[in-house]
């Protein structure tokens, strides 16, 4: 190896002309511009803080969720539970909502979320010994007729719900409900309204493709009859782009509406929704629907009962990208959702009001998948504790007694 020693002089003068240029030059501008070019003038000229700290934005809302909440899972050595059914563990999470209102057009919104699992807990979901999240969940900006459209464009990390979340959503359940980064672009059409997008699934603890990016719209046509309310139809692409290949394809429509709507009421009312998923890979084509028949009974049992509700799903394998959907199969969380595998489905719910706060849900859930067959029973209390304050305990239990309890605090602030 060959060595090059420089004089001690020439090291001391080569320092002093590399102190005396302008620092902006190992940028390539001239002196006086921006060391680092970041495509708008400084925040102190036009941004939302001034130097002062003083916020630019018309309106700043803080708002937010603490919650603490007790699993307790257990089954009998016949009848193993599914998902690591057996654990107990108690899990916090919180999370801090600040939404800027720049002006009437233009406006931010970030999320910040914490959650821990508690020392000596078993695994469950996405709660599990040493599994933390400390990190912005949602960040994005909104937008309302900026072009002159009558549009709404929605930039960032954003919650998005799909199929009412039996495709894609946000499982609020979760420590860390999920979120994608991307773009969507909506609008109102007199009572109809359209939305395209495109998105990647980024960052998702229950998500099947992390890391995917996905394209696709949505809409919804009001037909201004009561019988068919409206038609939402939407499609889903993978653009086989992102860290992970996905190609499949997704279509699926939604059907409401109500069966001889008065003013105070109907008989009832009903929503449908089916979807078929394309898969790439394999060339298998799956199927799904779901149909909920509900009743609005407040006014003839004096509140005691507010709605009795019968849903049958059926799914002809997963179509589940990142679902928001615990608890569509029951609390037990046996066969985790109704659209995740070859299970078909027949529930009965009815929710009450005992007293002016306290709210009881009662549900039956008849289970096949692929054959075999079960059925659960659940239990969910919920009553305010104190302002802004509410208590909830779940319990469910199927006929191998298999079993759960949930015990939860959540402050709203």
């Amino acid at each position: 190896m060959t060595s090059i020693r420089v004089p001690a002089g020439a090291a001391l003068a080569s320092s002093l002309v590399a102190l005396a240029a302008p620092a902006a030059a190992q940028c390539g501008y001239d002196a006086g511009s921006p060391q680092c070019y970041s495509f708008a003038p400084p925040a102190s000229e036009i941004g939302n803080i001034s130097d002062n700290l003083v916020l630019r934005s018309n309106q700043l809302t803080i708002s937010g969720d603490i919650r603490f909440r007790a699993r307790s899972g257990d089954s009998p050595n016949d009848a193993p539970y599914a998902g690591n059914g057996r654990s107990d563990q108690i899990a916090s999470r919180v999370r801090v909502n600040m939404d800027y209102v720049l002006n009437d057009v233009a406006r931010a919104f970030v999320q910040f979320n914490s959650s821990e699992t508690f020392a000596g807990a078993e695994p469950y979901s996405d709660a599990f010994p040493d599994g933390t999240f400390n990190g912005i969940s949602q960040a994005y900006i909104l937008t309302q007729d900026m072009l002159g459209w009558g549009e709404e464009i929605r930039i960032g990390r954003s919650e998005f719900v799909l199929a009412s979340g039996l495709v894609y959503g946000s499982c609020d359940f979760l420590q860390y409900p999920a979120a994608g980064t991307g773009l969507w672009f909506s609008k109102k059409i007199d009572e109809h309204a359209f939305e395209i997008f495109g998105f990647d699934n980024n960052g998702t603890q229950t998500a099947a493709a992390t890391g995917a990016r996905f394209v696709g719209g949505t809409g919804r046509v009001d037909l201004g009859n009561d019988l068919l309310k409206t038609i939402e139809p939407w499609v889903l692409f993978g653009t086989g782009e992102g860290d992970v290949d996905n190609e499949d394809s997704w279509y699926g429509l939604t059907f409401r509406g109500a069966v001889a709507k008065t003013e105070e009421s109907s008989l009832f009312d009903w929503n449908v929704e089916v979807a078929q998923r394309e898969v790439d890979a394999t060339d298998d084509d799956r199927t799904a629907y779901r149909a909920i028949v509900s009743k609005d009974l407040a006014s003839y049992t004096d509140g005691f009962v507010d709605r009795v509700q019968l849903t049958r799903t059926d799914a002809d394998g997963a179509m589940h990208i990142n679902p928001a959907d615990f608890n569509t199969a029951g609390l037990l969380h046996q066969y985790f959702g109704a659209w995740r595998s070859e299970l078909i489905t027949n529930q009965v719910g009815v929710t009450m009001s005992p007293t002016e706060k306290l709210d009881l849900e009662l549900a039956y859930l008849n289970f096949d998948q692929d054959g075999d067959k079960n059925n659960e029973l659940n239990a969910m209390l919920g009553h305010p504790i104190g302002k802004g304050v509410h208590g909830w305990i779940g319990y469910g239990r199927d006929e191998d007694d298999r079993q759960v309890v949930y015990a939860q605090v959540t402050m709203f602030f």
